[in-house]
């Protein structure tokens, strides 16, 4: 499992630096593309629990957080070159989005129902909307358009877990209204439902838990439900308090709020703002002067997304942030230290086609 050139030898200190790394993780993933662009298949065996169109949706998915990041900032690249090769890479995803909403396509994604993990994906779609709309939305044709915001539309009264999902409905329902010109009135509800219900996950200094924080007595019932069962997660309801809490999900999806909402939720923005500052009186300390990551908690396999927080809170331009994150070019360190400190460890990550394994520092 040779290290992956481009992101592997990657000084990671530019802009064009980190562009060129997110090229190189992209890049391998262009051969598995379906015919018509709308789903990616990975030649191996993750066991997921989910069917398999919702696994290939996955595979096409997840990338678009790199992808609208790219497109994002790509009118803006210095290098003529550079943006061409975010263009050429970039186009299968665009082009995606036509068979993946069209439910008459062989490669539809499919439609969104109960416990759905399209509810999953629906998030990282709606970040492509929001982060690119001139880019992915408005180059469709109107029934393209369509299909989009009728894809989108089907996570709403769809029933979902109490725990970070609330975010994809969000975020979907935010790109109906900003993007597809679903009025904000016919979202808000929906929206404001779910944000009462994220908020009540609040516990303190910026810290929210990923779901309901287990009562004493709820704790008691699952000591004895452990004693019958064999299972701590009988009862249904826990502690969870991890990466889920920042990175990965819920200071992540707040610092998104925050600036793609602002103008229509400002009160809201400013509240999650004000927990990002205190999440980061505490949260840089579980990152080392070489950028490693304490490893705890779950889904580990997310590997550098333990930094999303740094990359979300520089997105978001959140004011005002304490020390030692007082200013972008700190918030810029911790994010560029941590990459590094992958690139310097990556011998074991990647298949040797280029494309990431699953897994820690080995498979």
């Amino acid at each position: 499992m040779p290290p992956l050139p481009g992101f592997s030898d990657n000084d990671l200190r530019t802009r064009s630096d980190l562009v060129r790394a997110t090229l190189a993780l992209l890049r391998p993933l262009l051969p598995h593309f379906s015919p018509a662009n709308g789903r990616i298949r990975l030649p191996v065996s993750s066991a997921t629990h989910f069917d398999e169109t919702a696994a290939q949706l996955e595979g096409f998915a997840r990338p678009l957080w790199a992808v609208g990041a790219l497109l994002h900032g790509c009118d803006s690249a210095s290098d003529p070159e550079l943006a061409e090769s975010i263009n050429e890479v970039v186009q299968p995803w665009i082009d995606g989005f036509v068979s993946g909403t069209d439910p008459e396509h062989p490669e539809y994604w499919g439609k969104i129902n109960d416990t759905d993990q399209r509810m999953v994906e629906a998030e990282i779609v709606a970040f492509a909307l929001l982060s690119a709309p001139d880019r992915v939305y408005a180059p469709l044709s109107p029934r393209c358009k369509q299909n989009v915001a009728s894809w989108l539309r089907t996570l709403n009264g769809m029933e979902m877990p109490k725990n970070n999902w609330r975010w994809f409905r969000v975020f979907g329902n935010l790109a109906l209204s900003k993007v597809c010109g679903v009025p904000w009135d016919d979202v808000r509800d929906e929206i404001d439902s779910d944000l009462a219900l994220l908020d009540t996950f609040y516990r303190f200094d910026g810290w929210s838990a990923d779901g309901p924080w287990q009562t004493p007595e709820q704790a008691q019932a699952e000591s004895e439900q452990y004693e019958k069962t064999g299972r701590r997660d009988a009862v249904g309801i826990g502690r969870q308090a991890d990466y889920y809490s920042g990175s990965f999900a819920i200071q992540f999806s707040q610092l998104l709020y925050s600036r793609f909402a602002a103008d229509v939720d400002p009160g809201r923005a400013e509240t999650y703002r004000q927990r990002a500052r205190g999440f980061g009186v505490t949260f840089w300390k579980y990152f080392d002067a070489e950028g490693a990551a304490v490893p705890f908690g779950r889904s580990l396999t997310y590997r550098f997304a333990c930094g999303g927080y740094f990359a979300a809170l520089a997105f978001a331009q959140v004011p005002d942030m304490p020390s030692p994150l007082d200013s972008p070019g700190a918030v810029k360190g911790f994010l560029l230290r941590h990459l590094r400190w992958w690139a310097r460890n990556s011998e074991d990550i990647f298949y040797p086609d280029g494309s990431l394994n699953i897994g820690w520092l080995y498979p």
